[in-house]
């Protein structure tokens, strides 16, 4: 038959490597949570980086189609433009046609 102190030892010895074992799994889970927490940062930082570059890239997108757009506008106007003066062009060279057969003609 046991002691009770031995039976009492024994117990204490268990619950010491009990409170062992457990304080080794809480330090392992500080440093994952530290770990895990460090991540979540850098995840917060990449996703709102991403956010401001994606804000950055409709600002620009719209800048650039309201330029487009300020172009097409420019294009079509001297498109016109040309078109009125190839008319004027083909007056003109109607009109010089016109007097030089006449030049020829009286010499």
């Amino acid at each position: 038959m046991e002691s009770p102190i031995v039976n009492l030892q024994q117990r204490l010895q268990k619950l010491i490597d009990q409170y062992t074992v457990n304080k080794n799994e809480l330090d392992e889970l500080k440093k994952s949570y530290a770990q895990l927490r460090e991540e979540n940062t850098q995840l917060l930082s990449q996703i709102e980086d991403y956010s401001n570059l994606a804000t950055d890239t409709d600002e620009s997108l719209k800048k650039l189609q309201a330029e487009h757009q300020s172009l097409k506008i420019k294009y079509d106007e001297m498109e016109k433009m040309l078109f009125g003066v190839e008319s004027f062009a083909d007056d003109a060279i109607r009109k010089i046609d016109d007097i030089f057969p006449k030049l020829g003609d009286s010499e």
